[in-house]
């Protein structure tokens, strides 16, 4: 289960903006018609609600990660392919001032769905939103020094040190209109029936189980193939699978189970699926709760886990298990530090292994069986492991790692909960430990500055965009940081932060990386082409954020 990690507050005030019409419609069950309306889902589990805020982790729109078939980005970039990039909003960037000043030229010729101009007033809004409201800033971007100006058709951005490798999540952010949003009280919570955006799609209506999009007349890039969107609410990745077998979903960005004989074996001729290595699934300790305070417990935990069962078993096949206490994807290897390849045993270690790791360090087996600080019952490494159970895979990664610790005299196991609950647990850090995707990239520095970042994640409330275990470094923060100040050429500097970090995952284990975590890509080519594919590595592949507008305009008729 890949989805892109984005926190924020509660729905608390409605507003709608624009003048699209949002009427109540129905999913329907039967096959899908010959025509150019693409049917996607990329979550499931979801409950739909009528929000469609972009920076509400609640809204419909996160949540289904389908916020960029409204807003748009900067920038598209392929985070498969080093140095890939697509201009969207903007036409180019450059740095100055030794990378504290980043200047992007806006597109001209862009309209809003309503039909008003976009303008860099507008692309100068978005980052002064996210820089005056920190619960607004869901992409963690860097604070400004001064207001973001517009300076003829350009707008300029000053920081207070070099941001070369955060260009990523600077130039993907998404824009939204000031015309209406500067009328928004609360952006983070407010309720937006009526989204208006730069984007390929308008919103035509919505239920609690269908949503139809349909194209936007004024989009700056023409007339596309695709002249519609649904996105159907499914209970379950069982669901979803039923779905795609039946002929009623042309596109799913989940785990499907045994999907060779389940999907690909009915039609091979239409029937595909490309999963890319797109991020690092990880166990998300609380480092605040109980004895997961320690870093030992958690190293023991790590030590104790089967990654290969993990990604054989929980994974269906799909995943690889990590070998690197690092968390470097397969694809940032010419990162890796010296001593830190191949450091895991992907089966995990043997019971006396990790028994006589938390012996030395003054753990001993209670009157329970389990291991506890000094054999006290009230100090034993007692947890669970919360996932919904609507993911598949990871409710079945849970009771993995639940009976291979048990095995170990660990008392961890399995809280299944909503989806929704848990995007709630998330973002308030009320939970023990998770199963969680990490944030891919092209670099190391996006995946640490999600695990390891405090003052970044949590400059809001609540959590934002990571560092959900809470976990808290000075020196994660001074390396983070000189990783986002670091010309990204400047290679033995990037060698030098990588390697700070790669110690801090291997000693303090803030998160225990597990797999490989594909970016799921599940598709029909019985009505288009052009998906994703691994000799067509154009994108990240699955129906995701902020991918959306890219991968539909490369769909054509099959």
């Amino acid at each position: 289960m890949f989805k892109k990690a984005v926190m924020l507050g509660t729905a608390l005030a409605t507003l709608s903006l624009g003048a699209i019409a949002v009427a109540g419609a129905g999913a329907s069950a039967p096959r899908i018609a010959n025509s150019t309306v693409l049917t996607e889902e990329s979550n499931t589990g979801v409950t739909f609600t009528d929000n469609f805020n972009p920076l509400d982790s609640n809204s419909v729109a996160t949540q289904m990660n389908m916020r960029s078939l409204t807003y748009e980005p900067l920038f598209e970039f392929d985070t498969l392919k080093a140095g890939v990039q697509y201009p969207w909003l903007a036409t180019a960037y450059a740095f100055s001032n030794g990378g504290k000043t980043l200047t992007f030229t806006i597109r001209k010729g862009v309209m809003w769905s309503d039909g008003t101009a976009f303008t860099p007033a507008d692309v100068a809004y978005t980052f002064n939103l996210a820089n005056k409201v920190p619960a607004a800033n869901v992409g963690g971007l860097p604070a400004l020094t001064s207001p973001a100006k517009v300076v003829g058709d350009t707008v300029v951005l000053n920081y207070a040190a070099p941001e070369y490798s955060d260009i990523y999540s600077i130039a993907g952010t998404l824009i939204v209109p000031e015309h209406l949003w500067s009328k928004v009280k609360s952006p983070a919570t407010a309720t937006i029936t009526n989204p208006v955006g730069t984007g390929p799609m308008v919103l035509k209506s919505y239920s609690s189980s269908l949503i139809k999009y349909v194209a936007n007349p004024h989009y700056w890039k023409g007339k596309e193939y695709v002249t519609g969107v649904n996105v159907p609410s499914y209970s379950s990745n069982a669901a979803a699978t039923t779905a795609l077998v039946n002929g009623q979903l042309d596109w799913a960005g989940n785990d499907i189970a045994n999907i060779n004989a389940v999907f690909v074996s009915k039609n091979p001729s239409t029937n595909h699926y490309y999963f890319a290595p797109g991020n690092t699934a990880s166990l998300i300790f609380n480092t605040t709760y109980g004895q997961l305070k320690y870093a030992v417990v958690r190293q023991a935990i790590s030590m104790g886990i089967n990654r290969t069962i993990l990604a054989q078993d929980g994974e269906s096949g799909y995943s690889k298990p990590v070998t690197s206490t690092s968390g470097l994807l397969p694809s940032q290897q010419s990162y890796m530090p010296a001593g830190y390849a191949n450091n895991i045993n992907p089966a995990g270690d043997s019971p006396a292994v990790v028994g006589a790791f938390l012996e030395k360090h003054g753990y001993k087996l209670d009157s329970n069986g389990y291991y506890a600080l000094g054999g006290n019952v009230a100090n034993e490494i007692s947890f669970n492991v919360e996932d919904p159970t609507a993911y598949s895979d990871y409710y079945a990664d849970d009771q993995l790692i639940s009976n291979a610790l048990k095995a170990d005299h660990i008392n961890a196991t399995v809280d299944g909960v909503a989806a929704s609950q848990w995007y709630t647990d998330l973002s308030k850090g009320s939970f023990q430990s998770v199963v969680h995707w990490g944030s891919g990239g092209v670099s190391p520095l996006t995946q640490y500055q999600g695990w390891l970042d405090y003052t970044g994640n949590h400059a809001g409330t609540p959590s934002t965009s990571g560092d959900f275990g809470l976990f808290k470094s000075n020196v994660a923060e001074s390396l983070i940081g000189s990783l986002e100040r670091t010309n990204p050429s400047n290679t033995a500097a990037v060698k030098g932060a990588v390697l700070g970090l790669a110690k801090i995952m291997t000693t303090q284990v803030p998160v225990a990386p597990l797999f490989y975590g594909p970016d799921w890509n599940v598709f029909s080519t019985k009505r288009f082409t052009g998906f994703v594919t691994a000799s067509n590595q154009y994108s990240m592949p699955s129906p995701n954020d902020p991918y959306l507008p890219l991968i539909l305009s490369h769909l054509t008729k099959a």
